[in-house]
């Protein structure tokens, strides 16, 4: 037996109770002014009509009447967390274009919102109606140009409840050889006369940036199957962290696992040897004193032992031949080597694309 009623339909479908159809007539609910609809006696949940006063279509929700106008009230939220999903890159005095911050709401009151949170001449925000109950995410959408480079704190403008959220502001400079680049080492936080907090993270080639470039991240001795090993892990012990071999990463900026921020990349042997050439670098002392202030970071060794600190600084590039190749800074030499075993961690300075 159908439980089932269709007017205009012979089949309605199975999730209803009543389904209508037609190609020349509409639905008409039952239509009401608000002391009309306001004189109503325990409405029902979902109880739906059409308001002659606002001419809008209404639905009875258990914190009132909700309406598809816009001029609801106010929504009132419990709860939210500020760090559920980020875009986007911020570099100093750069139009931000693309960047924007995924919040996560827990309404208590449906209703409209208008958030949004200013620091460093930028301005995240969003505008709308919250029209359920519980969770939801709202993306706030970055304007305005960033005055200086550097981690900033922006605060949601919600009372009572509020929070905050952090978000990295990059220094670029322009390279003797003319590209763009970082104005320090992946990992680093900004710049510094002293050549050791320039130091950053060591890299394992072809990763992507999952933490385990920290050089105090914790170890593991298993090779990945895969691209992604899933983990922060530094994996040790062999001469590549993967099982099988890809020279396909870190090709692009939007290529598998680049671990630099949105518009950067890894550089190429030969940017990097542009670069050097044209600003004279013919060791450890000129790199730190070059425009890119190269500092001699040493490596993480697959065996989990630092090298070279101070001494000599190695760089990956996302050139492969036989091997991956890097850029070595020496005492008095700077060259690319061709044979980087891809488990050593080493430095990455990344270039605009």
């Amino acid at each position: 037996m159908k439980s089932q009623i269709g007017i205009g339909i012979p089949n309605p479908d199975a999730s209803c109770v009543l389904e209508l159809a037609s190609i020349e007539k509409g639905f008409l609910p039952p239509r009401l002014t608000t002391a009309q609809r306001d004189a109503i006696t325990r409405p029902a949940l979902g109880l739906t009509i059409y308001n002659t006063t606002k001419k809008c279509l209404e639905w009875y929700l258990t914190t009132g009447w909700y309406n598809a106008c816009g001029d609801n009230g106010i929504a009132i939220i419990d709860s939210y967390i500020c760090t559920t999903a980020t875009t986007g890159t911020m570099v100093e005095g750069t139009r931000v274009s693309g960047v924007s911050q995924t919040i996560t709401v827990n309404v208590k009151t449906v209703g409209s919102y208008d958030i949004s949170a200013t620091a460093n001449g930028v301005t995240f925000s969003a505008k709308g109606n919250l029209t359920a109950l519980g969770m939801h995410d709202i993306v706030l959408t970055a304007t305005g140009i960033p005055a200086n480079y550097g981690s900033h704190t922006f605060t949601l403008n919600t009372t009572p409840v509020n929070c905050t959220f952090s978000r990295v502001t990059h220094l670029t400079v322009t390279g003797a050889g003319g590209g763009i680049w970082m104005a320090y080492n992946l990992g680093a936080t900004a710049p510094s006369a002293s050549m050791s907090d320039q130091y950053g993270g060591y890299y394992q080639w072809g990763r992507g940036n999952d933490g385990h470039g920290d050089e105090n991240s914790a170890t593991t001795s298993t090779r990945s199957p895969t691209d992604d090993p899933g983990h922060g892990l530094f994996i040790t012990g062999n001469a590549n962290w993967q099982i099988t071999v890809n020279n396909n990463l870190w090709q692009t900026v939007k290529g598998n696992n680049n671990p630099c921020p949105d518009g950067f990349r890894v550089p190429t042997s030969a940017e990097f040897e542009g670069e050097f050439k044209a600003g004279n670098v013919t060791g450890v002392a000129s790199a730190f004193n070059s425009i890119l202030k190269i500092p001699a970071a040493g490596n993480r060794e697959r065996s989990n032992k630092m090298e070279f600190r101070g001494s000599q600084g190695r760089y990956w590039t996302s050139t492969v031949t036989t091997h991956s190749n890097y850029y070595r800074i020496g005492a008095t030499s700077s060259y690319i080597d061709l044979a980087g075993n891809r488990a050593n961690g080493l430095s990455v300075r990344c270039i605009k694309d």
